[in-house]
């Protein structure tokens, strides 16, 4: 079938998929995923192994897009003002859901490489579904706000993260390579990443403080973000981590970083829509009953370690209160349940470990998007639930 043909069933059957799935009270993102599945070649095939082959860039140019909204997020003055408050709270969440999930995963499988990747997997959260939330309920006073900062200090965190142990997993544990040559590949991989980050964003700077006419700078930034994707696709270094420096730098450096992050908004939603979309097509019906009750360990030991290790942090906090004065202690205690969604992000680190990895074909894409319906489907309400709890829901009356 014409892909471009394709593009257009993906895309409208993808709008009905999301307002049924908002009619029935769902999330739109489950009944795009669902839709994936629908017209994946599990079922109608109307998407085949050819048609996802040459939608490729259309994953790539979403994650990317991903990543350099998750980087303008990462506003490093408010952060470090809070770091110390921030530290504990962000080091006991995300390192309980990695040690929880690598090890559930190991003792079930007895698969240390898939452990290890489903660990850091795992600390990614939702941005997209987590701020929806936040909107649509008014919130109001510190929680929100400390709630979008921990949900960027986990993406940064797992997108490196991820750079550092598919290359270690593929040089050391696979044999193509040895340590030595694993470890200058990590470098190899981040150093360029920053390097053409840090290029990429000085750019983007120029245009928006440069450009007045917004037309023309949609155009430009829309060509950093290719530009941004496809230089390191060019040099196979990773582009998730190159377009989120390229957000820090904007939103640090410029006082107009507001076009940069109206501009993007202006662009996201059809593709991101088409990305969740395709998501689901690779969701292999046929592998489901080998992941089945893999699926269930990984997404309970995820929601375990997020709020176990929001706990731990908060026991830790009450035995050096110097170190995390400036969070409330109730907020501490919730952030947990707040962090517990997943989706784009998870998606597209796990499609590309399945590219990058010997691993069995569709295993870690099934498994996380499992966990990805499943989460959409209770995470929203643990999400309004720590909101209002914290007190920062805004009742009419």
């Amino acid at each position: 079938m014409d892909i471009i043909l394709v593009l257009g069933v993906v895309l409208a059957s993808a709008f009905f998929a999301g307002k049924l799935a908002d009619r029935v009270r769902l999330p739109v993102v489950t009944g795009y995923v669902l839709m994936g599945v629908v017209l994946g070649p599990s079922a109608a095939g109307i998407v085949g192994s050819e048609e996802m082959l040459a939608l490729e860039p259309i994953n790539a140019f979403a994650l990317g897009l991903i990543g350099l909204s998750i980087g303008s997020e990462l506003r490093w003055r408010s952060l470090l003002a809070k770091w110390e408050n921030f530290g504990l709270l962000f080091a006991g969440q995300s390192m309980m859901t990695l040690l929880l999930v690598f090890l559930s995963i190991y003792l079930f499988s007895g698969d240390i490489p898939m452990a290890i990747m489903l660990g850091v997997l795992a600390l990614a959260p939702a941005p997209a579904t987590i701020l929806g939330v936040i909107r649509e309920y008014r919130t109001r006073g510190p929680f929100p706000r400390e709630i979008m900062s921990m949900v960027v200090l986990d993406s940064l965190w797992c997108i490196t993260a991820f750079t550092i142990v598919s290359t270690v997993l593929n040089f050391y544990y696979f044999g193509n390579g040895t340590g030595l040559g694993a470890l200058g590949n990590v470098f190899g991989q981040i150093a360029p990443a920053i390097g053409l980050g840090i290029i990429l964003g000085a750019c983007g700077i120029l245009v928006i403080d440069r450009i007045s006419i917004a037309p023309q700078r949609q155009v430009m930034i829309t060509a950093i973000l290719l530009l941004s994707v496809g230089i390191p696709r060019h040099l196979g270094i990773s582009y998730l981590l190159v377009t989120l420096i390229t957000g820090v730098m904007v939103v640090n450096l410029s006082p107009n970083f507001e076009r940069f992050v109206g501009s993007l908004r202006t662009i996201d939603t059809p593709i991101l829509v088409v990305f969740l979309t395709l998501a689901g097509t690779r969701l292999q019906l046929d592998v489901l009953p080998m992941v089945g009750r893999l699926g269930v360990v990984y997404v309970l030991a995820r929601f375990a370690g997020k709020m176990a290790g929001a706990r731990i942090a908060d026991l830790g906090c009450r035995l050096l209160p110097d170190r995390c004065g400036l969070i409330n202690p109730k907020h501490r205690r919730l952030m947990g349940m707040a962090l517990t969604p997943q989706a784009g992000v998870a998606v597209g680190l796990s499609i590309l470990a399945e590219q990058q990895l010997p691993v069995q074909e569709g295993l870690l894409v099934s498994l996380v998007l499992g966990s990805v319906i499943i989460s959409q489907l209770i995470a929203p309400t643990l999400i309004v639930r720590a909101l209002r709890m914290a007190g920062a829901i805004v009742t009419d009356g």
